[in-house]
């Protein structure tokens, strides 16, 4: 028999099974209740479970054939998946040409996030997503934004190199261990998509960002860019066809572009806001007449980085504050405090007059005492750790405004609110919306979506006519550069206090 260990809503379940089945139906039959609105035929990706020590895996596909350790989605996590469905485009099956290189070919779907890289293998014959796996960007170790690795591009002899070879050699890791999994060769994996900031295009294929950081903040290439797996040493089919999707400006990417695309067209009959929450607070309002975006420098305390005791939203990460309690992914010890958590702890603190409205607090805040981590230190905030929430929600905040000013709309006018970006995974609306970070007005529109940069790429892979959906959106895109707009800098001083707020 199969021990398979179930984590779920706090408890543990083991399941003795004799294997040989899919997992999907082995939870079924012990009565869980996974979302797989497909009908368990591998094509819509929602059946995802986290595997302990390996990341997200699609259920239905996934045969049992040894003892696993399991984690099942909470009902928060589960209300996204479906509105993921609910919300995401329907397109064709067709991943055009790339299909006949291999009689078993695949694809790769990957957002190249600042922080965290996140990767789909998919069956190009049935369109399924095999698997999905998350893992930190390498070029973190080169600072923890885009303007401090621009800057290690540029001023450090072989920088470029540098960053450009982290990158691609944890590409090529998930590769193999793709191949390993799902029991192809290299060869077979014949097309691999790209979404990600411009920055992180950039890099990935060794041209000099420099001109992203300089007035008037000028890529060297916002349109999409087809190279061959040979071109990236990647571990692929030679002739692998690999692109990099579009991008708008500087500053806002293929991320946020692939990202609205993504949406389905039934959206665009009303207004709504779409933010895109990480390193950087990329923001869109659409209307029927456009898409106005801008991009804040929110600094990357949203997802983990330049916090004390702050990580990616990864195994061991608190992303969950109750007072009393916390919920860290992947039900383990605790090892630090991912942005969603960090918001619910602060929002937290604001209620129990811990922290002023103007952000100070008397010492240091302990959310996780030594005894109950996994590296025996506790786990707290600082007063620095404050400071940086109130810088990136004071930008995000100011960034918002300022596109409604443009637009000469008001959150009234504001049908939907959709958050993006895998800080959009897990953050609850209503800590969001006590700190600050997102207007209360937003209130019951909030519709989180999780990662639809990696919803685009994946459409990408699946279909040469989604590639026709984001040039659509790049055309009707205009973008506003906040450095220059005179309302800014009030704006964004404005919005540095903790207001008290009615939810």
């Amino acid at each position: 028999m199969i021990q398979i260990k179930v984590h779920h809503n706090g408890l543990e379940k083991t399941i003795a099974t004799e294997g040989d089945v899919f997992l999907l139906q082995i939870l079924r039959d012990n009565g869980f209740k996974i979302y797989a609105p497909c009908g368990g035929n591998g094509t819509c990706g929602k059946c995802t479970v986290w595997q302990k020590g390996e990341g997200a895996i699609a259920s239905c596909l996934h045969y049992v054939t040894e003892p696993l350790d399991i984690v099942l989605p909470d009902e928060k996590e589960a209300k996204i998946l479906v509105e993921q469905h609910e919300y995401t485009r329907n397109v064709p099956f067709n991943p055009g040409p790339a299909m006949m290189l291999s009689y078993l070919p695949h694809g790769i779907a990957l957002d190249l996030g600042t922080t965290t890289m996140v990767f789909y293998l998919m069956n190009l014959i049935t369109g399924s997503v095999i698997e999905t796996k998350a893992v930190l960007n390498p070029q973190g170790q080169f600072g923890g934004d885009v303007i401090s690795r621009i800057s290690h591009a540029s001023e450090k002899e072989g920088g470029l190199d540098d960053l450009q070879k982290a990158v691609l050699e944890t590409i090529n890791e998930q590769l193999e261990h793709f191949v390993e999994a799902a029991g192809i060769t290299k060869d077979e994996i014949v097309k691999f998509i790209v979404s990600g900031n411009t920055t992180m295009l950039h890099l990935l294929l060794g041209v000099d960002p420099l001109s992203i950081a300089l007035a008037p903040f000028t890529p060297a290439f916002t349109d999409a860019q087809v190279l061959k797996g040979k071109d990236l040493k990647l571990h692929a089919n030679e002739v692998c066809e690999v692109k990099t999707l579009p991008s708008i400006s500087a500053y806002v990417g293929a991320d946020i572009v692939s990202g609205i695309a993504s949406i389905r067209p039934e959206e665009a009959a009303g207004n709504y806001l779409f933010m895109d929450l990480g390193t950087n607070g990329e923001l869109a309002v659409v209307t029927r007449e456009g898409i106005t975006c801008c991009a804040t420098a929110a600094g990357p305390a949203l997802e983990g980085a330049r916090i004390s005791c702050g990580m990616g939203a990864a195994e061991g990460a608190i992303s969950e504050f109750y007072g009393s309690s916390y919920k860290v992914i992947g039900d383990a010890k605790p090892v630090g405090i991912c942005g969603s958590g960090l918001i619910d702890i602060v929002a937290w603190m604001l209620d129990n007059d811990l922290i002023d409205d103007e952000g100070l607090m008397q010492e240091d805040f302990v959310v996780a005492p030594a005894a109950d981590t996994a590296h025996g230190k506790a786990i707290v905030i600082t007063q620095q750790d404050i400071r940086e929430v109130q810088l990136a929600k004071a930008a995000i905040a100011a960034g918002v405004n300022i596109l409604l000013k443009e637009t000469g709309l008001t959150f009234d006018d504001i049908g939907k609110v959709f958050l993006a970006g895998g800080f959009g995974n897990y953050i609850n609306p209503v800590s969001a919306m006590r700190i600050g970070l997102i207007s209360p007005e937003a209130g019951e529109k909030i519709i989180p979506l999780g990662n639809t940069s990696g919803t685009g790429a994946v459409l990408a892979v699946k279909s040469v006519q989604f590639e026709e959906v984001v040039a659509d959106v790049v055309k009707r895109a205009r973008y506003i550069e906040l450095s220059d707009h005179d309302d800014f800098t009030l704006e964004f001083a404005m919005n540095m206090m903790f207001e008290p707020v009615e939810l």
